[in-house]
């Protein structure tokens, strides 16, 4: 390199001016000087080139890295609608459609009366970065998404019962003025009305009342109530029969195990061994037989 040429010409100019005389040293010494100036502008160069050499080595090695990355640009919105339909149990009810950088697409879910939708909006989180003209690190999209759901639900508020003896007029003004309340305390609701009428009961002349079942309905329930209160009986019986032959696990163990003797190894008093002996020939002497005792 030039450098290299330059700094050898300098050490054989430095053996010359050490044996040349003092005027070819001063020339010898100019030509050093003017090499050295040129080594220093060379290395310059050098350097500013090397730092150029060494960014384009690294944004090479960034857009290697950047294409190594496995990434689901194009599979991302498609998965995104595949996780929610499995965990809202979702039916779409159309393909979907796009209105600039936003999908939008309806759906419907068991347990909600209405449509759901999912709306997904495409945005630049990074933009591409280029680097004399080359592409070196691309641009980052983001997806933001939502699941927002709209029905419409009838609830009754009140019911009003009018009295049939009052004008049409004043049942019209009542019915206004509680319309007119829900509206306050509802504002956002759509408020309907429905009118139900009842025909006034016509006077019997007689007596007589009027069965609202049939003949044969009535023997009917007649049997069934009779079947009802004989298994009510039988039930009844059953649990006294239980309640009265009812045994403790006492008095089971005092059939099955023979009679305790609380009286063995315990000195009598005179008075129960005299009662023992009585006893014992009275027994003796039924049987026929005579006990001899000391």
């Amino acid at each position: 390199s030039q450098i290299s040429a330059l700094e050898k010409e300098n050490a054989d100019l430095l053996k010359k001016i050490a044996e040349a005389s003092v005027e070819d040293a001063a020339a010898y010494r100019q030509q050093y000087n003017s090499n050295r100036t040129r080594i220093e502008e060379l290395k310059s160069e050098l350097a500013e080139w090397q730092q150029k050499q060494k960014e384009y080595a690294d944004a090479k090695q960034e857009a290697e890295a950047e294409n190594d990355v496995p990434t689901d640009d194009y599979y991302r919105l498609p998965a995104i609608m595949q996780d929610c339909k499995t965990a809202y149990s979702l039916t779409w009810q159309d393909g979907g459609t796009w209105s600039g950088y936003t999908f939008v697409r309806k759906a419907t879910m068991p347990n909600i009366n209405g449509i759901i939708t999912f709306r997904a909006t495409i945005s630049i989180a990074r933009k591409p970065k280029y680097f004399l003209g080359i592409k070196i690190h691309r641009a980052i999209i983001q997806i933001s998404w939502e699941l927002t759901s709209a029905y419409t639900d009838t609830h009754v508020a009140d019911v009003l019962t009018l009295d049939p003896n009052l004008s049409n007029e004043e049942k019209t003004k009542i019915v206004n003025n509680r319309i007119s309340e829900i509206a306050r305390e509802y504002p956002n609701c759509k408020i309907t009305t429905e009118y139900a009428r009842t025909e006034p009961m016509e006077e019997v002349p007689n007596s007589d009342v009027y069965h609202l079942l049939w003949s044969s309905d009535r023997l009917e329930i007649a049997r069934e109530v009779d079947s009802r209160i004989t298994k009510i009986y039988a039930d009844l019986v059953s649990l006294e029969k239980m309640m009265h032959y009812k045994r403790n696990i006492i008095d089971v163990l005092k059939d099955v195990l023979p009679e305790l003797d609380t009286d063995e190894g315990r000195r009598l008093t005179l008075v129960e061994e005299c009662h023992d002996r009585w006893v014992e020939n009275a027994r003796t002497s039924r049987s026929g037989r005579k006990e001899v005792r000391p």
